[in-house]
């Protein structure tokens, strides 16, 4: 009878535990993680992931950038997107693959996504509140950053609700770009590398959204 109580108080633990933690995880991979690499390393870990981004960036001759070795050093921020959001933009335009992509867009697409100077971590962001109005994609809070391909984008940050609880859930990362209206959110948060801080993008994201 004790080894029924110790197994069932196991498994309630364990429960408990991984509710606990879910936040920790979201739709494309491990957030809060450290990976003792490159950038462009961490990628080619992850071909689920990463694979169609790293044919941009050797399309784009931009894999110096990932591997640290480029005008941005490693002291940048990347939100990555993913295979998924690739894919889809390949079937969008009636492509097949990504070479299809002209080199001028694979640079584009990659430097929209890149914030130089600096490794911002999710805490460090300003917290903030979309906007209500449809004509103005800006809300209050937040902060207006310079991507390294000269587009802008607001950056904020707000804390989901939970069981219908407002601000009780995880905070989450949110962009906007002021010339699409389009808003963006990150999937997991807070990967480090030895070369910059990846946040990865919801696999909805559409390349054309920054």
């Amino acid at each position: 009878m004790k080894k029924i109580i110790y197994i069932i108080a196991v498994c309630l633990t364990m429960g408990v535990l991984s509710s606990c933690t879910k936040y920790n995880f979201d739709d494309t991979g491990l957030a809060n993680g450290k990976h003792d690499m490159t950038m462009w390393e961490y990628f080619k870990s992850d071909s689920y992931n990463w694979d169609s981004l790293r044919v941009m960036a050797e399309r784009a001759g931009l894999v110096s950038l990932f591997q640290g070795t480029s005008q941005y050093g490693k002291n940048f921020t990347f939100f990555g997107p993913t295979n998924h959001s690739i894919r889809r933009y390949l079937y969008d335009n009636g492509m097949t693959r990504v070479s299809d992509i002209p080199v001028a867009d694979c640079k584009k697409f990659i430097l929209n996504c890149v914030l130089p100077n600096k490794r911002v971590m999710l805490d460090d962001f300003k917290e903030g509140v979309k906007s209500s109005d449809a004509s103005t994609p800006i809300g209050k809070g937040g902060e207006t950053v310079e991507m390294a391909s000269g587009n802008q984008l607001w950056i904020y940050t707000f804390r989901e609700s939970y069981n219908s609880v407002p601000g009780a859930g995880p905070l989450r990362i949110h962009l906007v770009s002021p010339t699409t209206t389009k808003t963006s959110d990150v999937a997991s948060c807070n990967i480090e590398t030895n070369t910059g801080v990846v946040h990865s993008l919801v696999y909805d994201f559409n390349l054309t959204d920054f």
